[in-house]
Protein backbone atom coordinates (compact mmCIF):
# COMPACT_ATOMS: atom_id res chain seq x y z
CA UNK A 1 0.00 0.00 0.00
CA UNK A 2 1.33 3.32 -1.00
CA UNK A 3 -0.46 6.58 0.27
CA UNK A 4 -0.52 9.88 -1.62
CA UNK A 5 -1.51 13.06 1.09
CA UNK A 6 -4.19 15.67 0.26
CA UNK A 7 -4.44 18.52 2.49
CA UNK A 8 -7.42 20.56 1.47
CA UNK A 9 -5.91 24.41 1.93
CA UNK A 10 -7.59 26.02 -0.78
CA UNK A 11 -10.50 27.83 1.52
CA UNK A 12 -9.69 31.65 2.84
CA UNK A 13 -11.65 31.41 5.98
CA UNK A 14 -14.06 34.69 5.86
CA UNK A 15 -14.99 34.02 8.86
CA UNK A 16 -11.99 34.32 10.51
CA UNK A 17 -12.36 38.02 9.76
CA UNK A 18 -8.84 38.47 8.89
CA UNK A 19 -6.34 39.08 5.86
CA UNK A 20 -5.03 36.22 6.57
CA UNK A 21 -5.58 33.06 5.06
CA UNK A 22 -7.64 30.68 7.38
CA UNK A 23 -4.30 27.90 7.74
CA UNK A 24 -1.91 30.45 7.67
CA UNK A 25 -3.46 31.21 11.59
CA UNK A 26 -0.61 30.16 13.95
CA UNK A 27 -1.12 28.29 16.60
CA UNK A 28 1.23 27.69 19.44
CA UNK A 29 3.96 29.20 16.88
CA UNK A 30 2.96 27.44 14.44
CA UNK A 31 0.45 27.99 11.14
CA UNK A 32 -2.59 25.54 11.02
CA UNK A 33 -1.71 24.13 8.16
CA UNK A 34 1.55 22.35 9.31
CA UNK A 35 -0.50 20.38 11.94
CA UNK A 36 -1.93 17.68 9.50
CA UNK A 37 1.71 18.14 7.55
CA UNK A 38 3.05 16.78 9.95
CA UNK A 39 0.71 13.88 11.02
CA UNK A 40 1.23 13.16 7.46
CA UNK A 41 4.50 12.97 7.63
CA UNK A 42 4.20 10.09 10.53
CA UNK A 43 2.67 7.84 7.88
CA UNK A 44 6.73 7.06 7.26
CA UNK A 45 7.58 4.31 4.42
CA UNK A 46 3.68 4.35 3.26
CA UNK A 47 3.59 7.89 2.61
CA UNK A 48 4.88 9.00 -1.21
CA UNK A 49 3.59 12.64 -1.79
CA UNK A 50 2.07 15.30 -0.07
CA UNK A 51 -0.47 16.93 -2.04
CA UNK A 52 -1.31 20.61 -0.61
CA UNK A 53 -4.38 22.17 -2.62
CA UNK A 54 -4.74 25.74 -2.48
CA UNK A 55 -5.87 28.95 -4.15
CA UNK A 56 -4.92 30.47 -7.44
CA UNK A 57 -3.18 33.02 -5.13
CA UNK A 58 -1.30 30.82 -2.98
CA UNK A 59 -0.53 32.03 0.28
CA UNK A 60 0.88 35.05 1.85
CA UNK A 61 3.52 34.24 3.76
CA UNK A 62 5.85 31.06 4.56
CA UNK A 63 3.17 27.94 5.05
CA UNK A 64 5.65 26.08 7.65
CA UNK A 65 5.73 22.65 5.59
CA UNK A 66 8.76 21.93 7.28
CA UNK A 67 10.47 18.34 6.92
CA UNK A 68 13.60 17.00 8.79
CA UNK A 69 14.30 14.48 5.86
CA UNK A 70 13.95 17.27 3.48
CA UNK A 71 10.36 16.15 1.76
CA UNK A 72 8.46 19.15 0.05
CA UNK A 73 5.09 19.51 -0.53
CA UNK A 74 3.44 19.59 -4.19
CA UNK A 75 1.37 22.42 -4.62
CA UNK A 76 -2.04 21.99 -6.53
CA UNK A 77 -3.92 24.82 -7.74
CA UNK A 78 -7.85 24.51 -7.20
CA UNK A 79 -8.44 26.98 -10.45
CA UNK A 80 -12.22 27.37 -9.28
CA UNK A 81 -14.08 27.25 -5.93
CA UNK A 82 -16.43 24.70 -6.81
CA UNK A 83 -16.51 22.40 -3.79
CA UNK A 84 -13.93 19.92 -1.52
CA UNK A 85 -14.51 17.50 -4.62
CA UNK A 86 -13.60 20.26 -6.67
CA UNK A 87 -10.21 20.30 -4.43
CA UNK A 88 -9.59 16.64 -5.04
CA UNK A 89 -10.55 16.30 -8.54
CA UNK A 90 -7.27 18.98 -8.58
CA UNK A 91 -5.12 16.50 -6.68
CA UNK A 92 -6.04 13.26 -9.23
CA UNK A 93 -5.81 15.14 -12.63
CA UNK A 94 -2.49 16.75 -11.32
CA UNK A 95 0.92 15.08 -12.76
CA UNK A 96 2.33 14.25 -9.37
CA UNK A 97 -0.38 12.26 -8.80
CA UNK A 98 -0.67 10.53 -12.39
CA UNK A 99 2.98 9.96 -12.25
CA UNK A 100 3.20 8.51 -8.77
CA UNK A 101 2.42 5.06 -7.43
CA UNK A 102 0.11 5.88 -4.63
CA UNK A 103 -2.65 2.87 -4.51
CA UNK A 104 -4.76 5.63 -2.13
CA UNK A 105 -5.15 9.07 -1.83
CA UNK A 106 -5.78 9.83 1.93
CA UNK A 107 -7.82 13.18 1.88
CA UNK A 108 -7.40 15.71 5.40
CA UNK A 109 -8.47 19.17 5.86
CA UNK A 110 -6.01 21.86 6.39
CA UNK A 111 -7.31 23.58 9.55
CA UNK A 112 -7.87 20.11 11.47
CA UNK A 113 -4.51 20.97 14.33
CA UNK A 114 -5.86 18.32 16.48
CA UNK A 115 -5.53 15.57 14.11
CA UNK A 116 -3.72 12.34 15.94
CA UNK A 117 -0.58 10.74 14.41
CA UNK A 118 -1.45 7.35 15.44
CA UNK A 119 -5.03 7.89 14.65
CA UNK A 120 -4.15 7.96 11.15
CA UNK A 121 -1.42 5.21 11.62
CA UNK A 122 -4.40 3.17 12.48
CA UNK A 123 -6.66 4.83 9.65
CA UNK A 124 -3.83 3.61 6.91
CA UNK A 125 -3.63 0.12 8.74
CA UNK A 126 -7.89 -0.09 7.62
CA UNK A 127 -7.13 0.77 4.09
CA UNK A 128 -4.37 -1.79 3.99
CA UNK A 129 -7.11 -4.60 5.38
CA UNK A 130 -9.97 -3.45 2.63
CA UNK A 131 -7.54 -2.16 -0.58
CA UNK A 132 -10.95 -1.82 -2.67
CA UNK A 133 -12.91 0.05 -0.02
CA UNK A 134 -13.54 3.70 0.29
CA UNK A 135 -13.07 4.64 3.99
CA UNK A 136 -14.08 7.67 5.70
CA UNK A 137 -13.40 8.73 9.66
CA UNK A 138 -16.71 9.68 11.59
CA UNK A 139 -17.13 10.64 15.40
CA UNK A 140 -20.31 10.12 17.49
CA UNK A 141 -21.33 13.66 19.02
CA UNK A 142 -23.84 14.63 21.84
CA UNK A 143 -24.48 17.76 19.72
CA UNK A 144 -24.49 17.30 15.60
CA UNK A 145 -25.44 20.08 14.85
CA UNK A 146 -23.54 21.31 11.83
CA UNK A 147 -22.16 18.11 10.79
CA UNK A 148 -23.28 15.91 7.64
CA UNK A 149 -24.80 12.68 9.43
CA UNK A 150 -23.80 9.26 8.64
CA UNK A 151 -26.67 7.08 6.79
CA UNK A 152 -26.90 3.51 7.17
CA UNK A 153 -29.04 0.63 6.35
CA UNK A 154 -30.95 -1.96 7.59
CA UNK A 155 -27.66 -4.08 7.78
CA UNK A 156 -25.51 -1.14 8.84
CA UNK A 157 -23.91 -0.42 6.14
CA UNK A 158 -22.82 2.84 4.95
CA UNK A 159 -25.05 4.01 2.19
CA UNK A 160 -24.77 7.61 2.28
CA UNK A 161 -23.29 11.61 4.28
CA UNK A 162 -26.53 14.04 4.59
CA UNK A 163 -25.34 17.49 4.97
CA UNK A 164 -27.57 19.19 7.83
CA UNK A 165 -28.96 21.68 5.21
CA UNK A 166 -30.87 18.66 3.62
CA UNK A 167 -31.77 16.13 6.76
CA UNK A 168 -34.63 15.45 7.58
CA UNK A 169 -35.92 15.37 11.40
CA UNK A 170 -35.06 12.16 11.87
CA UNK A 171 -31.63 12.26 10.15
CA UNK A 172 -30.98 14.93 12.13
CA UNK A 173 -31.23 12.86 15.32
CA UNK A 174 -28.18 10.62 14.01
CA UNK A 175 -25.11 11.23 16.09
CA UNK A 176 -22.59 9.37 14.20
CA UNK A 177 -21.28 12.12 11.97
CA UNK A 178 -18.44 12.73 9.12
CA UNK A 179 -15.66 13.63 10.30
CA UNK A 180 -13.83 14.86 6.91
CA UNK A 181 -10.87 12.45 6.33
CA UNK A 182 -11.11 10.14 3.47
CA UNK A 183 -8.95 6.93 2.18
CA UNK A 184 -9.62 6.42 -1.51
CA UNK A 185 -8.61 4.03 -3.44
CA UNK A 186 -6.75 4.66 -6.75
CA UNK A 187 -9.00 2.86 -9.24
CA UNK A 188 -12.35 4.66 -7.24
CA UNK A 189 -10.95 8.14 -7.39
CA UNK A 190 -9.95 8.06 -11.01
CA UNK A 191 -13.45 6.27 -12.01
CA UNK A 192 -15.28 8.99 -10.32
CA UNK A 193 -13.55 11.90 -12.28
CA UNK A 194 -15.87 14.43 -13.77
CA UNK A 195 -18.92 12.38 -12.40
CA UNK A 196 -19.64 13.61 -9.55
CA UNK A 197 -22.48 16.27 -9.94
CA UNK A 198 -22.75 19.93 -7.92
CA UNK A 199 -25.19 19.91 -4.92
CA UNK A 200 -29.01 21.11 -6.17
CA UNK A 201 -28.62 24.11 -3.46
CA UNK A 202 -25.00 25.03 -2.91
CA UNK A 203 -23.95 24.12 -6.29
CA UNK A 204 -20.94 23.19 -5.30
CA UNK A 205 -19.19 19.72 -5.87
CA UNK A 206 -18.97 18.22 -2.61
CA UNK A 207 -16.32 15.34 -1.44
CA UNK A 208 -19.59 13.72 0.43
CA UNK A 209 -21.20 12.92 -2.46
CA UNK A 210 -18.38 10.33 -3.27
CA UNK A 211 -19.84 7.76 -0.95
CA UNK A 212 -23.36 7.71 -2.55
CA UNK A 213 -22.08 7.33 -5.58
CA UNK A 214 -19.45 4.33 -4.17
CA UNK A 215 -22.46 2.69 -3.12
CA UNK A 216 -24.81 3.02 -5.99
CA UNK A 217 -22.48 1.54 -8.32
CA UNK A 218 -21.55 -1.64 -5.92
CA UNK A 219 -18.43 -0.56 -4.22
CA UNK A 220 -18.47 -0.79 -0.37
CA UNK A 221 -17.44 1.86 2.21
CA UNK A 222 -16.23 1.28 5.91
CA UNK A 223 -15.81 3.64 8.48
CA UNK A 224 -13.12 4.31 11.27
CA UNK A 225 -13.89 5.70 14.27
CA UNK A 226 -12.32 8.71 16.04
CA UNK A 227 -12.89 11.07 19.04
CA UNK A 228 -14.57 14.09 18.37
CA UNK A 229 -11.21 16.27 19.89
CA UNK A 230 -9.69 14.74 17.11
CA UNK A 231 -11.79 16.20 14.19
CA UNK A 232 -12.39 19.75 15.60
CA UNK A 233 -11.54 22.25 12.70
CA UNK A 234 -11.15 26.24 13.05
CA UNK A 235 -13.66 28.51 11.22
CA UNK A 236 -13.57 31.57 13.85
CA UNK A 237 -11.07 33.31 15.85
CA UNK A 238 -12.94 31.86 19.17
CA UNK A 239 -12.69 28.76 17.49
CA UNK A 240 -9.15 29.09 17.17
CA UNK A 241 -8.30 29.58 20.47
CA UNK A 242 -10.54 26.62 21.77
CA UNK A 243 -8.24 24.53 19.83
CA UNK A 244 -5.28 26.25 21.04
CA UNK A 245 -5.93 25.58 24.33
CA UNK A 246 -6.79 21.84 23.67
CA UNK A 247 -3.35 21.76 21.64
CA UNK A 248 -1.56 23.14 24.45
CA UNK A 249 -3.26 20.55 27.41
CA UNK A 250 -1.81 17.81 25.21
CA UNK A 251 1.37 18.70 24.63
CA UNK A 252 2.34 19.90 28.25
CA UNK A 253 0.45 16.69 29.55
CA UNK A 254 2.83 14.75 27.35
CA UNK A 255 5.96 16.26 28.69
CA UNK A 256 5.34 16.15 31.88
CA UNK A 257 4.46 12.49 31.61
CA UNK A 258 8.18 12.31 30.48
CA UNK A 259 9.49 14.30 33.58
CA UNK A 260 9.30 17.81 33.09
CA UNK A 261 8.05 20.09 35.65
CA UNK A 262 5.48 23.00 34.58
CA UNK A 263 4.81 25.27 37.09
CA UNK A 264 1.23 26.17 35.58
CA UNK A 265 0.76 24.16 32.07
CA UNK A 266 -2.43 26.75 31.90
CA UNK A 267 0.06 29.51 30.85
CA UNK A 268 3.22 27.85 29.31
CA UNK A 269 2.90 27.65 25.71
CA UNK A 270 5.03 24.90 24.16
CA UNK A 271 4.82 24.14 20.09
CA UNK A 272 4.43 20.74 19.25
CA UNK A 273 8.11 20.40 17.97
CA UNK A 274 9.68 21.24 20.85
CA UNK A 275 12.00 18.67 23.04
CA UNK A 276 12.33 19.38 26.66
CA UNK A 277 15.00 16.73 28.93
CA UNK A 278 13.75 15.17 32.33
CA UNK A 279 14.06 17.45 35.02
CA UNK A 280 13.47 20.71 33.50
CA UNK A 281 11.32 22.70 34.99
CA UNK A 282 9.48 25.87 33.39
CA UNK A 283 7.92 28.90 34.97
CA UNK A 284 4.48 30.15 34.19
CA UNK A 285 4.26 32.79 31.05
CA UNK A 286 6.97 31.09 29.12
CA UNK A 287 6.92 30.34 25.28
CA UNK A 288 8.69 28.05 23.42
CA UNK A 289 8.43 27.29 20.13
CA UNK A 290 9.55 26.25 16.71
CA UNK A 291 13.02 23.71 16.56
CA UNK A 292 13.31 24.81 20.58
CA UNK A 293 15.43 21.46 22.47
CA UNK A 294 16.22 21.71 26.15
CA UNK A 295 18.38 18.98 27.47
CA UNK A 296 17.62 17.81 30.79
CA UNK A 297 17.78 19.26 34.41
CA UNK A 298 17.76 23.01 33.00
CA UNK A 299 15.16 25.96 34.91
CA UNK A 300 13.68 28.62 32.43
CA UNK A 301 12.54 31.73 34.16
CA UNK A 302 9.24 33.44 33.94
CA UNK A 303 8.33 35.18 30.47
CA UNK A 304 11.41 33.08 28.54
CA UNK A 305 10.45 33.63 24.51
CA UNK A 306 12.90 30.96 22.71
CA UNK A 307 12.58 30.41 19.16
CA UNK A 308 14.63 27.76 17.39
CA UNK A 309 17.36 27.59 20.73
CA UNK A 310 18.83 24.75 21.68
CA UNK A 311 20.02 24.71 25.06
CA UNK A 312 22.28 22.01 26.84
CA UNK A 313 22.00 20.53 29.93
CA UNK A 314 21.85 22.43 33.10
CA UNK A 315 21.04 25.93 31.63
CA UNK A 316 19.60 28.21 33.75
CA UNK A 317 17.23 30.74 31.51
CA UNK A 318 16.16 34.08 34.24
CA UNK A 319 13.21 35.74 34.18
CA UNK A 320 11.97 37.56 31.09
CA UNK A 321 14.25 36.61 27.94
CA UNK A 322 14.19 36.46 24.29
CA UNK A 323 16.58 33.98 22.54
CA UNK A 324 16.06 33.35 18.61
CA UNK A 325 18.01 30.98 16.68
CA UNK A 326 20.72 31.06 19.72
CA UNK A 327 22.89 28.16 21.13
CA UNK A 328 23.01 27.47 24.85
CA UNK A 329 25.51 25.35 25.94
CA UNK A 330 25.55 23.06 29.54
CA UNK A 331 26.28 24.95 32.36
CA UNK A 332 25.15 28.60 30.86
CA UNK A 333 23.24 31.11 32.49
CA UNK A 334 21.26 33.76 30.92
CA UNK A 335 19.46 37.01 32.11
CA UNK A 336 17.23 38.15 33.25
CA UNK A 337 16.34 40.54 30.65
CA UNK A 338 18.91 39.49 28.09
CA UNK A 339 18.11 39.17 24.05
CA UNK A 340 19.98 36.18 22.26
CA UNK A 341 19.61 37.25 18.75
CA UNK A 342 20.08 34.47 15.85
CA UNK A 343 23.68 33.49 15.58
CA UNK A 344 24.74 33.20 19.72
CA UNK A 345 26.41 30.25 20.48
CA UNK A 346 27.70 30.63 24.24
CA UNK A 347 30.12 28.19 26.06
CA UNK A 348 30.04 25.99 28.90
CA UNK A 349 28.94 27.86 32.51
CA UNK A 350 29.08 31.32 30.10
CA UNK A 351 27.45 34.20 32.03
CA UNK A 352 25.05 36.56 30.20
CA UNK A 353 24.02 39.13 32.68
CA UNK A 354 20.92 41.27 32.59
CA UNK A 355 19.99 44.04 29.74
CA UNK A 356 22.85 42.04 27.46
CA UNK A 357 22.16 41.88 23.61
CA UNK A 358 23.98 39.38 21.88
CA UNK A 359 23.74 38.77 17.48
CA UNK A 360 26.34 36.55 15.66
CA UNK A 361 28.16 36.46 18.41
CA UNK A 362 30.38 33.47 20.41
CA UNK A 363 31.15 33.11 24.05
CA UNK A 364 33.73 30.87 24.95
CA UNK A 365 33.30 28.39 28.42
CA UNK A 366 33.40 30.48 31.65
CA UNK A 367 33.44 33.43 29.92
CA UNK A 368 31.10 36.33 31.59
CA UNK A 369 28.88 39.40 30.07
CA UNK A 370 26.87 40.72 32.76
CA UNK A 371 25.64 43.56 32.56
CA UNK A 372 24.12 45.95 29.87
CA UNK A 373 26.57 45.25 27.40
CA UNK A 374 26.06 44.74 23.16
CA UNK A 375 27.77 41.91 21.18
CA UNK A 376 27.42 41.98 17.75
CA UNK A 377 29.46 39.64 15.01
CA UNK A 378 31.76 39.32 18.10
CA UNK A 379 34.33 36.15 19.51
CA UNK A 380 34.99 36.15 22.74
CA UNK A 381 37.60 33.76 23.97
CA UNK A 382 37.53 31.45 27.50
CA UNK A 383 37.54 32.91 30.94
CA UNK A 384 36.94 36.74 29.50
CA UNK A 385 34.92 39.57 31.77
CA UNK A 386 33.55 41.71 29.80
CA UNK A 387 32.63 44.90 31.63
CA UNK A 388 29.53 46.86 32.05
CA UNK A 389 28.13 49.11 29.51
CA UNK A 390 30.67 47.20 26.46
CA UNK A 391 29.95 47.92 23.06
CA UNK A 392 30.88 46.18 19.95
CA UNK A 393 30.73 49.11 17.02
CA UNK A 394 29.96 46.30 14.21
CA UNK A 395 28.50 48.48 11.82
CA UNK A 396 29.66 51.37 9.74
CA UNK A 397 27.27 52.34 7.85
CA UNK A 398 27.66 50.34 5.11
CA UNK A 399 29.41 46.69 6.29
CA UNK A 400 29.17 44.30 9.32
CA UNK A 401 32.81 43.85 11.05
CA UNK A 402 34.02 41.35 13.08
CA UNK A 403 35.72 41.78 16.57
CA UNK A 404 37.89 39.12 18.11
CA UNK A 405 38.41 39.05 21.72
CA UNK A 406 40.45 36.27 22.91
CA UNK A 407 41.08 34.20 26.87
CA UNK A 408 41.77 35.48 30.28
CA UNK A 409 40.51 39.24 28.93
CA UNK A 410 39.29 41.97 31.33
CA UNK A 411 37.23 44.62 29.55
CA UNK A 412 36.77 47.10 31.76
CA UNK A 413 33.36 49.00 31.68
CA UNK A 414 32.03 51.71 29.31
CA UNK A 415 34.42 50.09 26.67
CA UNK A 416 33.82 51.09 22.98
CA UNK A 417 35.48 48.19 20.56
CA UNK A 418 35.36 49.58 17.00
CA UNK A 419 35.39 46.72 14.79
CA UNK A 420 37.32 45.27 12.98
CA UNK A 421 39.58 44.74 15.64
CA UNK A 422 41.43 42.04 17.88
CA UNK A 423 42.14 42.11 21.72
CA UNK A 424 44.89 39.41 22.51
CA UNK A 425 44.96 36.83 25.25
CA UNK A 426 45.23 38.15 28.77
CA UNK A 427 45.06 41.57 27.75
CA UNK A 428 43.46 44.43 29.78
CA UNK A 429 41.75 46.76 28.63
CA UNK A 430 40.92 50.20 30.55
CA UNK A 431 37.54 51.24 31.88
CA UNK A 432 36.27 53.75 29.85
CA UNK A 433 38.11 53.24 27.04
CA UNK A 434 37.74 53.18 23.07
CA UNK A 435 39.63 50.33 20.93
CA UNK A 436 39.91 51.07 17.64
CA UNK A 437 43.40 49.39 16.71
CA UNK A 438 44.55 45.42 17.76
CA UNK A 439 45.65 44.99 20.93
CA UNK A 440 48.48 42.24 21.36
CA UNK A 441 48.60 39.51 24.01
CA UNK A 442 48.92 40.61 28.03
CA UNK A 443 48.44 44.38 26.90
CA UNK A 444 47.07 46.86 29.12
CA UNK A 445 45.30 49.49 26.74
CA UNK A 446 43.51 52.60 28.33
CA UNK A 447 42.50 55.35 25.83
CA UNK A 448 41.15 58.14 28.64
CA UNK A 449 41.86 62.06 28.56
CA UNK A 450 43.40 63.15 31.19
CA UNK A 451 41.70 63.69 34.54
CA UNK A 452 41.40 67.57 35.44
CA UNK A 453 40.89 68.92 39.18
CA UNK A 454 39.64 72.67 39.15
CA UNK A 455 39.35 73.55 42.98
CA UNK A 456 35.88 75.51 43.93
CA UNK A 457 34.87 74.41 40.77
CA UNK A 458 31.66 72.61 41.79
CA UNK A 459 30.41 75.24 44.27
CA UNK A 460 30.95 77.76 41.02
CA UNK A 461 28.77 75.90 38.93
CA UNK A 462 25.90 75.26 41.94
CA UNK A 463 26.21 79.19 42.09
CA UNK A 464 25.64 79.81 38.32
CA UNK A 465 22.80 77.53 38.46
CA UNK A 466 21.55 78.84 40.98
CA UNK A 467 21.13 82.17 39.74
CA UNK A 468 19.90 81.32 36.49
CA UNK A 469 17.10 79.83 38.14
CA UNK A 470 16.03 82.32 40.19
CA UNK A 471 16.16 84.76 37.00
CA UNK A 472 14.03 82.50 34.92
CA UNK A 473 11.52 82.26 37.79
CA UNK A 474 11.87 86.03 39.07
CA UNK A 475 10.98 87.07 42.30
CA UNK A 476 7.98 85.42 44.01
CA UNK A 477 7.49 82.92 40.69
CA UNK A 478 5.66 79.81 41.87
CA UNK A 479 7.67 77.34 43.15
CA UNK A 480 7.71 73.99 40.64
CA UNK A 481 7.39 70.37 42.20
CA UNK A 482 10.57 69.57 44.02
CA UNK A 483 12.13 73.02 44.29
CA UNK A 484 13.07 74.63 48.12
Amino acid sequence: MIIDGAILAAGFGTRMASPLPKVESVVLGETLLSYPWRALLSLGSRLDTIHVVVRPEGFLGDPGLSDPNGRKPAFVVQPVMDGTWGAVEAVAQSKPFRSGKATHLLVVNGDGPLLDESLLERFASLGEALPEALCLATAELADPRGYGRILRNAEGSVIDIREESRASEEEKRIHEVNAGIYLIPREILLSALSRIPPDPVKKERFLTTLVSWVVSHGGAVHTFPMTPECMLGVNTQEELATVTALLRERINRRHMERGVTLWDPARTDIGPRVEIGAGTVVMPQTVLEGATRIGASCRIGMGVHLTDTVAGTKVTVRDFVVATEARLRDGSVIGPFAHLRPGTDLGEESHIGNFVETKKTVVGPKSKVNHLSYLGDAEVGSHTNIGAGTITCNYDGYEKHRTRIGSGVFVGSDTQIVAPVRIGDRSVIAAGSTVTSDVPDDALMLSRASQEIRPEGGARYHRRRGERSANKNGPGAPKKKGQE
